[in-house]
């Protein structure tokens, strides 16, 4: 698993590429964590960019709650977008698509964060 990050005025994506499961969940939380608290500082926002990612396991799912807890008092959102739809299903499945923004496609992620946000993307 990989995790990069990028900054479209005020939203920050994080991008995931490989397995979300218990050999890199750490990992994966940890890095979330990080940019959660950027996003804090800068009164940004979060997009999880999910298009690279294959599988995801409870445990990568924790990952996205505990920053979530993390985010929210704060007033940053955590949307998630562009998933593959073995992830997709593991969403619907454990209900998370009620717990987080999810959309189809990046600039309308971003779009729900601005119109700033969403001009500003390139996808890289």
């Amino acid at each position: 698993m990989k995790v990069t990050s990028a900054e479209y005025g005020e939203a920050i994506v994080v991008r995931v590429s490989g397995r979300i499961d218990q050999n890199s969940a750490a990992e994966f939380q940890k890095e979330l964590t990080a940019r959660v608290d950027t996003a804090i500082e800068k009164n940004g926002q979060i997009v999880v960019d999910l298009s690279k990612v294959d599988y995801i396991s409870s445990v990568g799912l924790r990952a996205l709650m505990i920053a979530n807890k993390q985010a929210a008092p704060k007033g940053v959102t955590i949307r998630v977008a562009s998933m593959q739809e073995v992830v997709r299903e593991v969403f619907q499945i454990s209900h998370f698509d009620k717990v987080f923004p999810t959309f189809d496609e990046m600039p309308a992620a971003l779009q729900a964060v601005s119109a700033l946000a969403a001009a500003a993307y390139t996808d890289e």
